[in-house]
């Protein structure tokens, strides 16, 4: 594992689906940089970091559908302690988490379960609307 203090990888996608799998596998390339090796870890960051992608894209830009929508994207590595920390950033319509419903566990449903993945599967979830867009910080212990 390196000594280096946190790497980072910046992207900046079109906010369009087609292009999430280029987030999934830069998560898979930097947090097999930090020797996690436990497949199971990758696919709960990759999951949490494509719901919020997917939201923004579903709910932020819903009435835009300009071409030129984007999703900025932070993803760090921090080597004390170590963790990865994603930040994402849009410029489409903001919302109130607290005020999205949790999903009714007992009974089926097509959506729903966005957020309430996100916050299970990530260690920290936040969330701030400012005057120049959205962002969104998760974090997830490696260790």
């Amino acid at each position: 594992m390196s000594q280096q203090r946190s790497e980072m990888i910046r992207l900046d996608l079109p906010a369009r689906y087609a292009y999430l799998h280029l987030l999934s596998e830069t998560i898979a390339a930097l947090l097999q940089q930090a020797g996690a090796h436990d497949e199971l870890l990758v696919y709960n960051v990759q999951l949490a970091a494509h719901e919020v992608c997917t939201n923004i894209i579903h709910h932020s830009y819903r009435y835009r559908r300009d071409s030129d929508d984007r999703i900025s994207i932070a993803l760090t590595l921090h080597y004390q302690p170590l963790r990865i920390e994603i930040e994402l950033h849009d410029t489409g319509e903001s919302f109130t988490p607290d005020l999205a419903p949790n999903p009714t566990l007992s009974e089926a449903q097509i959506h729903g379960y966005g957020l309430f993945l996100i916050r299970h599967l990530m260690d920290h979830v936040g969330y701030i609307a400012h005057p120049d867009g959205n962002r969104w910080r998760l974090v997830k212990r490696l260790t």
